[in-house]
């Protein structure tokens, strides 16, 4: 704790704050950057609590130590993203010493199942973090803590957790799912359509790499003929973030629609549309091999004079693309009072 502001102070106040125990000890001993009176290292940014005191071959006196603290204290004053709390201290991080973080601004997570702040492993000497502002995580964790130190949580601001779709796991990079269709009611039961991979009929394969998806298909029936392989772009459908991330905040009604090869009496046509409900995101992905329109604004994937299918939230194929993931306020030990959790 602080020592005094005014009035006597003694050894033994320096030694309650610095060294505990009884042993007798000179004040020479105290001089900042000694081992009872740590000097911040190199690479070190936040502010030594005993900023004030000398260091060695400067005058000391027991007035020096006025108001001073053992510890080291970074505020936190700009918004920041996927912090590590490692960065206040640099190599001191790992030394026993007494370390605070105070943050008045707004820490946040914008990675799919990351941390807002983490405390890495390696973490020694007491860690105490005052939240003024806000810590905030969409999916993930707001705070986690990987060292083996439990982390001492107060103030006046908020923990604040959100839940949003994402990316499944397979396209939160570059990968591939397995799509199946809905539609094929254009004659001869629509025609097949297929990707090798996967086997059975009537689907395709979604791929992401990069920024772009491809639907894609190896195998395409048009009038009783295989047609051969074929793709499309449908990379609108998946709108991201700055960090190629899936953007929940767009909620439009998209549609990408297509036709994709004709032979003889028929027409392949490929659609994909996607369109918010009840504040859930739904997609359905649609094929025939006759010229079909989807209809989002009807809820129908239809051949105009034939016949048509709805679209339901039992026939969406969001699971195969988006998920819900919802974010925790902590994990790793840390000891929270104060704060507001949202």
């Amino acid at each position: 704790m602080t020592l005094q502001a005014s009035g006597a102070i003694s050894f033994s106040d320096l030694r309650t704050e610095y060294v505990g125990g009884s042993a007798a000890i000179s004040l020479g001993s105290y001089y900042r950057g000694g081992s009872a009176v740590r000097g911040n290292a190199a690479n070190n940014p936040s502010t030594n609590l005993s900023a004030s005191v000398p260091t060695s071959g400067n005058a000391i006196s027991l007035n020096d130590f006025y108001g001073q603290e053992k510890g080291f204290q970074y505020t936190e004053g700009t918004n920041r993203s996927n912090k590590n709390a490692q960065d206040y201290f640099g190599t001191d991080y790992t030394v026993n010493y007494p370390k605070k973080i105070i943050v008045n601004s707004t820490i946040t997570n914008t990675n799919v199942d990351g941390k807002a702040l983490s405390f890495p492993s390696g973490l020694s000497g007491t860690m105490n973090l005052t939240v003024n502002g806000a810590i905030t995580s969409t999916t993930g964790h707001c705070l986690e803590n990987l060292s083996g130190v439990t982390v001492t949580v107060d103030g006046s601001g908020t923990l604040t957790r959100n839940s949003a779709d994402v990316f499944v796991s397979a396209l939160q990079g570059n990968g591939s799912v397995q799509i199946n269709y809905i539609g094929g009611f254009g004659g001869a039961s629509g025609g097949n359509i297929r990707h090798s991979d996967y086997g059975g009929n009537f689907n395709s394969k979604l791929t992401r790499s990069g920024n772009t998806f491809t639907l894609s298909w190896t195998y395409n029936e048009c009038d009783y003929s295989n047609v051969g392989a074929g793709s499309r772009d449908v990379s609108d459908m998946f709108p991201l973030d700055g960090n190629g991330n899936y953007d929940y905040t767009n909620t439009s009604d998209i549609t990408n629609s297509a036709n994709v090869a004709s032979a003889g009496r028929d027409t392949r046509n490929v659609a994909v549309g996607r369109e918010l409900r009840s504040g859930t995101m739904y997609y359905w992905f649609c094929s025939n091999n006759k010229s079909t329109s989807l209809e989002l604004s009807n809820d129908r994937y239809i051949q105009y004079g034939h016949t048509q299918t709805s679209l339901t939230t039992s026939n969406s194929q969001r699971s195969s693309v988006i998920q819900s993931s919802s974010a925790s306020t902590s994990t790793g030990s840390f000891s929270i009072s104060g704060p507001t959790i949202n």
